[in-house]
């Protein structure tokens, strides 16, 4: 099993809200520090596939799996050669609060190996990208 790299946030909103946003696509570049834009097709469901924008220009191959409506989904993709990167996205309630976590997971052949690097480097945005989350679905 490979490191998981990632951090959580409370929010007030409501779970269903925070999926609703998160499973919108169309507005991860409002929130999300690193996207531009989403192509994807084939709806948000396990098994699809797309690609992610990046503000530096980048074009990231991305397909969805494990999705479970109103509780997390995760994203696998490629970025490095030999290596596969999973972002697992959660929702879960905390008392009267919602804690959303996001974790990556660097794996393939060479996970191993460049996990321990690309891992915290991966994933030092993800306090942002969720508390930038939590406030949209706090709005919305």
């Amino acid at each position: 099993m490979a490191r998981e790299y990632g951090t959580s946030v409370e929010t007030t909103a409501s779970p269903d809200k925070v999926w609703r946003i998160w499973s919108d696509m169309s507005t991860w570049g409002e929130w999300n520090p690193n996207v531009s834009t989403m192509d994807w097709s084939g709806g948000f469901v396990s098994g699809s596939t797309g690609v992610m924008n990046t503000r530096a220009g980048q074009h990231h191959k991305m397909r969805l799996v494990d999705v479970q409506p109103g509780q997390g989904f995760a994203l696998e993709t490629s970025v490095v050669p030999g290596t596969k990167f999973r972002f697992n996205c959660r929702i879960e309630p905390a008392g009267a609060k919602t804690k959303v976590s996001q974790t990556v997971e660097v794996g393939g052949p060479l996970g191993p190996v460049m996990g321990g690097m690309l891992g915290p480097q991966v994933s030092k945005e993800f306090g942002t990208l969720l508390s930038n989350l939590a406030r949209k679905a706090e709005t919305a």
